[in-house]
């Protein structure tokens, strides 16, 4: 037990690097007392932005606040608490889970509050700003290295305003930088078909693939801790993907996923198997089972969620033993609020192979969860007594990585043979979702296509949707999977069955009618309402309709 836990932190070590450049800038920046440094008289840009290591603090404030504890409840809350997968612990469970799960949202909860994913927005929007001027005092810092911190800021900006418009639906659209804490803004909501546009754009924009220029994201750095967890052209085209789907641009998502996958930078992590003949009890037919090489699962854990920065992850925040995320408290086994779901989770997601019980799949039991916790986020090893202690609270944020790429790949697919009828992207788009549950050794009794060579479009789609469940099980993309395959084409007859059936999952019995009658009868339910403080705040901003009534 001492030499694992040795091992893992060794690991995280070599994120030490990073931290010290983001913690840098917090103690800069509190040192300076910058936020309160007025941009009209000169102050600002006479007392920090003189050097390109102050730029270059300034972008790492960028992150420093991404990772702020706010924000990363925010990535599982808004991803997570409407969904299936995650409850309320029955004794120390908070009473606002259950409240959310059963939609009883007000503009009073604290989930609802955007100030700290605006603060990440504004660091950003002051970069873009001032780095400029910077550049022009320092001959030390060349165009190209300016145009880099730019990219970053702006990719920066964009997850975080993508993060807005999946979870409000419109939002204050704002890329003026804001110094004073008590500059008044009164600004309106932008429509998200807008914003989306404005992300694209820009993302574009600052993708050396697409621009033609020798300016703009960098496509790696030379530390593996900053090409991880700094953004990049492949984590920019993720991203770009990522928003292409939700719009319903397949083509566009395709051609971005393409590009990553063909890049060779990234690689699934791989896990052995060992082969068994046995007889399927359905037909009395000779099958092949597979059992995975424990040593192989165990390693897949610890690479990919115990250290971080495995070969297949693409962008994912770099915490550390100096610097811990809140999920300890949220998901720890002596103080955590809330545990997965595991009846929905044993029962639905990862319901038991009927030919053999030793065929299973290594996302659940000792990945996904573990005596009821969610192990991602709080265990060492897949094994339960290799459970973080709460000063060991620092695995990483994964937002991207490759197992996404395929299935958003494999969705893409899917809706573009939905339009022209293509058999063959039909057959791409399954072998993308095969690629994954090979990986992972799903057994058959989640295979939706395990007795048929017939490929039906919506059954595709619900087994795409089914796969991401398993494969990003708590890793807050759940509520916004749902919502983008009940949206889809206009909220299209028949998807919104995925919010339905959710409903029966994720709500207590006795409030999922009332769940269900709520998300039929208006779609604005399916956004969350704006803060009372910031209504207060900003005089300009209207009600979420659903919640004005």
């Amino acid at each position: 037990m001492m030499e694992f836990r040795t091992k893992v932190k060794i690991e995280n070590m070599k994120k030490y690097k990073f931290l010290i450049y983001v913690m840098a800038f917090l103690t800069c920046f509190s040192s300076c007392d910058y936020l309160d440094l007025e941009p009209e008289d000169g102050v600002t840009r006479e007392k920090f932005w003189k050097t390109k290591e102050e730029a270059f603090s300034a972008l790492m404030g960028c992150y420093a606040a991404m990772m702020n504890s706010n924000n990363m409840f925010r990535y599982v809350v808004w991803g997570e608490a409407r969904a299936e997968m995650i409850k309320a612990h029955e004794v120390r469970g908070a009473d606002w889970w259950n409240n959310i799960q059963n939609g009883e949202i007000s503009s009073t909860t604290n989930m609802t509050q955007w100030g700290s994913i605006y603060t990440v927005i504004n660091n950003c929007n002051t970069v873009l700003e001032y780095a400029k001027e910077t550049q022009k005092r320092d001959e030390s810092f060349s165009m190209s290295l300016l145009k880099e911190y730019e990219a970053e800021a702006v990719c920066i900006r964009a997850l975080m305003y993508f993060y807005l418009v999946r979870t409000f639906d419109q939002v204050p659209y704002i890329t003026d930088a804001s110094i004073q804490d008590d500059q008044e803004y009164f600004i309106p909501k932008t429509p998200q078909a807008e914003i989306l546009d404005y992300l694209i754009e820009d993302l574009k924009a600052v993708d050396r693939t697409q621009n033609g220029s020798e300016y703009g994201i960098p496509y790696s750095y030379k530390e593996n801790e900053h090409t991880k967890g700094r953004f990049t052209v492949w984590s920019l085209k993720s991203l770009l993907a990522d928003i292409y789907l939700w719009k319903g641009d397949y083509e566009n998502c395709l051609k971005e996923c393409n590009q990553i996958i063909n890049s060779g930078q990234y690689s699934l992590l791989q896990i052995a198997k060992t082969e068994v003949e046995t007889e399927d009890p359905a037909t009395g037919n000779t099958v092949i089972v597979t059992y995975p090489v424990e040593g192989d699962a165990d390693n897949y854990f610890v690479n990919m969620y115990a250290n971080g920065n495995s070969e297949e992850s693409i962008f994912e925040l770099q915490f550390g033993t100096d610097y811990a995320n809140p999920y300890y408290n949220m998901f720890g086994p002596d103080y955590g609020t809330c545990v997965a779901n595991t009846d929905y989770l044993f029962f639905e997601a990862f319901p038991s192979s009927e030919i053999d019980r030793g065929w299973y799949d290594i996302r659940t039991q000792g990945v996904s969860y573990n005596q009821g916790l969610v192990w991602k986020w709080v265990g060492l090893g897949r094994n339960y007594d290799q459970v973080r202690e709460r000063t060991e609270s620092y695995s990483n944020w994964i937002f991207y990585r490759l197992s996404e790429i395929y299935l958003m790949k494999a969705e893409a697919l899917n809706q573009l043979a939905k339009q022209d009828g293509d058999v063959g992207k039909l057959e791409q788009s399954l072998e993308c979702v095969r690629i994954i549950r090979d990986r992972a050794n799903a057994p058959e009794s989640t295979d939706l296509f395990r007795n048929t060579t017939t490929i039906d479009v919506k059954v595709l789609e619900q087994f795409i949707l089914a796969e991401r469940g398993r494969e990003f099980t708590h890793e807050g993309k759940r509520w916004f999977d749902l919502l983008r395959n009940a949206k889809r084409d206009n909220y299209a007859s028949g998807n919104l069955d995925y919010l339905m059936t959710l409903a029966v999952y994720a709500a207590k019995p006795d409030k999922a009618i009332s769940l269900q009658n709520k998300w039929k009868g208006d779609y604005n339910s399916h956004y969350l309402p704006i803060n009372e403080s910031e209504m207060r705040t900003n005089k300009a901003l209207v009600q979420n309709p659903f919640y004005s009534k």
